[in-house]
């Protein structure tokens, strides 16, 4: 079995900083984009009955997504940092630099699609239509993850894998405990929405963590 932790917990200890930090720079920037949304749409904020709180947790995650990608954009400007980071002996390549961007890119588009069913409830568009962009936008997503994983290397393969890996395992420990909970009558129910939204902040999270024991987090 391979090691998953590092020689050194420093590595985990800043990127940990930084995660948190990053929380702290999401929760500003997800303010602004909500004044911005009040601004442009000021029908929303008069009527906010339909409004989940899975809907409020899919905008932050699609912050810390767009925050994300932003960051890792800037990261590719940096060659040398950008070879340290994915721990290779001299500065980062044209391949490894299109990787990184192609990246971004993903997660961009991942914080575009996130929140994308809840905006488009809440200008009331037509159902028909909000479905197929969401399906548009899913299957591009879809594309640009597969290609991504063809392209990349074995390490970058092993994330993906044990992230995946985590998460299915504890996503559905989770979702096992509250349809217990929720056939006792415990809890409340929760929508396929809710669930939904759940399992990609459990993602993020895995993926973080996968990630900075990895020694691909710098």
């Amino acid at each position: 079995m391979s090691r998953l932790f590092p020689a050194s917990m420093s590595g985990s200890v800043r990127g940990l900083v930084k995660a948190l930090l990053a929380g702290a720079v999401c929760g500003v920037i997800g303010y602004f984009v909500g004044q911005m949304a009040y601004d442009l749409f000021p029908g929303l904020g008069h009527d906010l009955s339909g409004l989940r709180w899975a809907d409020v947790v899919a905008v932050l995650l699609a912050a810390i997504m767009v925050f994300a990608s932003l960051a890792t954009a800037i990261r590719s400007l940096d060659r040398k940092g950008l070879g340290r980071t994915l721990n290779l002996e001299g500065p980062a390549g044209e391949g490894e630099v299109r990787e990184v961007r192609l990246q971004a890119s993903i997660l961009v588009l991942s914080g575009l699609i996130l929140p994308l069913p809840t905006i488009l409830s809440s200008v009331g568009a037509p159902v028909a239509l909000s479905l197929a962009a969401v399906a548009a936008l899913l299957i591009l997503h879809t594309v640009l993850n597969f290609h991504l994983y063809r392209t990349v290397d074995e390490l970058f393969r092993r994330v993906v894998v044990e992230a995946g890996a985590a998460t299915f395992w504890l996503g559905q420990g989770l979702l096992f405990l509250w349809a217990a909970a929720e056939r006792l009558s415990a809890v409340p129910p929760v929508t396929a929405w809710d669930a939904y939204v759940v399992l990609m902040g459990v993602y993020l999270v895995v993926s973080m963590i996968v990630t900075m024991r990895r020694g691909l987090a710098a």
